[in-house]
């Protein structure tokens, strides 16, 4: 695949670079312009996604949310593999796991009454070696949108892997 690839950007360049055959001074702006969009042509439309590093979360984090993961699966039926996949693959949108991150809010005790999150909260309850990695991916993260305490509980995950998928993860 990266031969075609080459091979298209070759042609694109060659057929640019004849149009700027009759004025020979235009021809290394040209030239320079079609090297940074191949460059930036390819970071775009073939993004890498940030894979988490595989000592993060830490263990001690992972041991800490085993009895809370562990309720909520059993409360929402969620399957591992949705789990699994939001944490580690895509966000996609699934009504047990949606409801199991709402469970897991309510276990962790950072909802109020109305079942609102309340981030300070949140902030407070982690262990510090998390704290200020989901602080960052929550500056942009604030207003849930959705009907339902579990569409909210996914709209704030689906926004935190947004902004920082190298740290998120799903317990």
């Amino acid at each position: 695949m990266s031969n075609l690839k080459g091979t298209k950007r070759t042609s694109y360049m060659k057929m640019a670079l004849s149009d700027f055959g009759q004025n020979r001074r235009r021809r290394p702006v040209a030239a320079s312009f079609l090297i940074v969009l191949s460059v930036l042509s390819d970071a775009l439309l073939l993004p890498t996604l940030a894979q988490r590093a595989e000592d993060y979360p830490p263990s001690n984090v992972l041991k800490m949310v085993k009895i809370f993961r562990d309720e909520c699966i059993a409360q929402t039926g969620v399957s591992e593999a949705a789990i699994k996949e939001f944490s580690d693959g895509e966000i996609h949108e699934d009504e047990t796991l949606k409801c199991y991150m709402n469970c897991l809010f309510h276990e962790f005790e950072v909802v109020d009454d109305n079942g609102d999150v309340h981030l300070e909260t949140l902030f407070h309850s982690v262990p510090h070696s998390v704290r200020d990695n989901l602080i960052a991916m929550s500056k942009h993260c604030i207003h849930p949108v959705g009907d339902t305490l579990c569409e909210k509980a996914w709209w704030f995950h689906q926004c935190w892997k947004k902004a920082d998928p190298k740290h998120y993860f799903l317990p």
